[in-house]
């Protein structure tokens, strides 16, 4: 469960190209990041690509943002999350997660929830020291809400988390239902030539488990289709970790829980799981956080791939106003609130 920090972190990352990227939204630039996945001088090297987005006027809060399995960083920019977020004034830093779209694939067994923790510990490190950001605040969605959590555990050095999509008791059937549905990403065209051990899902299966049909445009239900990426058998031996609070049981910087009330993944009143309310999340995951300041609110008529839904506009208002509480001290959000 632990993972060894790097005793030189900044020595580690080290900057390979820039390159202009404003059809990103805002200011920004791309980045080819070199990290590694353990600790050590010999450890080998990878490429992470990331995007850094400032505001027009001056920031020091910065939002890393960290996408969910089979996702990549466009899960960001293909809605208005991230420029809706340069709109109110916070610096944007995004990624592809290693092993995704225009980051490098290291074997497969290695890409686990432990090791993307330690690249996204590195990350931080490199905008807290090179960029000189004062705030830091993890945002993830699903697989990278996990991420944050391993990070979290390890390192404390983020100020204050969103985990959208995330819980720790699942829908046992609809996961189940996901792994029978994934198959060697090679074997997909647009993956050709990938190594063994990325998969990804079968072609048209996303729309039975990550979205909510009545609450989303046909627009979105092929767009998802059409921007899936891949995933690692590590990454899935990683899963494991959903229900084992070892990882939040440590956090004590504040957390708030965004979840879809119907997410197929983590949702279903029938079980016991049910995500009506905020203050049913409180109750499945308030003794999973003993430490932690934690909040929570739900969005209706929503799936589990939450920002691609009709009610992404209202997802990214609370998470914005949230974090605007959390660490500028703005009115807290109605729709927010807090477990006791």
């Amino acid at each position: 469960m632990r993972i060894v920090a790097l005793v030189a972190v900044a020595a580690s990352v080290v900057l390979i190209a820039i390159t202009p990227a404003s059809a990103h939204g805002g200011q920004c630039a791309r980045r080819l990041v070199t990290v590694t996945l353990s600790e050590g001088r010999d450890a080998p090297r990878y490429r992470v690509a990331t995007w850094l987005c400032k505001p027009k006027r001056s920031s020091s809060v910065v939002q890393v943002l960290m996408s969910g399995f089979t996702y990549d960083h466009q899960y960001w920019i293909n809605t208005s999350y991230a420029q809706e977020a340069l709109e109110a004034g916070y610096a944007v830093f995004y990624i592809d997660r290693i092993g995704v779209g225009e980051s490098d694939r290291p074997p497969a067994d290695q890409v686990t929830a432990e090791t993307e923790a330690y690249v996204a510990h590195q990350l931080v490190q490199r905008l807290r020291g090179e960029h000189r950001f004062r705030t830091v605040v993890g945002v993830g969605h699903s697989y990278g809400s996990l991420i944050w959590t391993a990070e979290a555990h390890r390192w404390e050095d983020v100020d204050a988390f969103v985990f959208s999509g995330l819980m720790h008791a699942v829908d046992v059937p609809t996961q189940i239902t996901i792994r029978a549905h994934l198959y060697p990403a090679s074997g997909d065209p647009r993956f050709a030539g990938w190594p063994d051990g990325y998969v990804t899902t079968m072609p048209d299966f996303r729309r039975q488990a990550y979205l909510y049909l009545p609450g989303i445009t046909n627009r979105m239900v092929g767009m998802d289709e059409r921007m899936k990426v891949t995933g690692t058998t590590g990454q899935l031996a990683s899963l494991k970790n959903l229900g084992d609070p070892t990882y939040t049981s440590r956090i004590r910087k504040p957390v708030l829980l965004q979840m879809g009330t119907n997410d197929a993944l983590f949702c279903n009143a029938l079980t016991g799981i049910p995500c009506g309310t905020p203050a049913d999340l409180c109750r499945r995951e308030r003794a999973l956080y003993p430490r932690t300041p934690l909040s929570a609110t739900v969005v209706r008529d929503t799936g589990h791939t939450i920002l691609y839904h009709r009610t992404s506009w209202q997802a990214t208002d609370t998470v914005l106003d949230w974090i605007g509480h959390t660490v500028r001290r703005a009115p807290a959000p109605r729709n927010v609130i807090h477990c006791r």
